[in-house]
């Protein structure tokens, strides 16, 4: 895993942009990963063929942990500055070297698709909010604390936004069982109504002209 911002100590695997046994170029996005606010591509640091991939969907893995091994030509491995020794030269591995490199070598590139300042990271392992997730969480106004008693079924333990909606629906439940679902879609409403800011534009006119013109006419 490469690093992907100053303050990103992990990310999550959400796609794999190509399956073993390809054949990349370098600067080829390889993989889709997610942060707290963006989603980013891990880029292949040279031209080779995919071995295989060592991460896993939906898993998160920090900042230089091996996401996979690619496969490259001796003459790349040396225009990469790697020390490789040739194996004895046959008909088929005569031009391949079995040198395997790193997916999160540091030249790896990462392009932005989603902008966003990221948030701290602990190093330990932080707990992992979606993008929709956070944003569900900052329109009622609630802090990753107050996720302690909601159970993640997510990976890894995770909370998803499916288990967020089912925990505050269970709280209605309990604490609102006399109101309709019209009731609380109102209340809902009238809550993001005074929550989401207003603002009013007041600006001086002058209509001495025109009431003049109205007491001629």
């Amino acid at each position: 895993m490469p690093q992907l911002g100053e303050s990103i100590a992990e990310a999550a695997i959400i796609n794999f942009l190509v399956q073993p046994g390809d054949h990349v170029e370098a600067d080829q996005d390889l993989i889709e990963v997610e942060t707290d606010k963006a989603t980013m591509t891990v880029a292949s640091p040279c031209k080779g063929r995919i071995v295989k991939f060592t991460a896993q969907l939906n898993e998160s893995y920090a900042v230089g942990a091996a996401l996979g091994q690619i496969e490259v030509t001796n003459e790349e491995a040396a225009h990469m500055g790697l020390d490789v020794s040739a194996p004895p030269k046959t008909s088929e591995t005569e031009r391949i070297s079995k040198s395997e490199v790193n997916v999160s070598h540091n030249k790896s590139r990462v392009q932005p698709t989603v902008r966003g300042l990221p948030v701290p990271a602990n190093a330990a392992g932080a707990s992992y909010l979606s993008p929709r997730l956070k944003a569900r969480m900052d329109e009622l106004g609630l802090h990753a604390a107050d996720l302690a008693g909601v159970a993640g079924s997510g990976a890894a333990g995770r909370v998803t936004v499916e288990d967020f909606e089912k925990y505050i629906a269970s709280l209605e439940k309990h604490q609102m069982s006399a109101a309709s679902s019209m009731r609380v879609a109102v209340a809902d409403a009238m809550r993001r109504s005074w929550t989401r800011p207003l603002a009013t534009v007041g600006l001086p006119v002058v209509l001495d002209a025109v009431l003049a013109h109205r007491k001629a006419s």
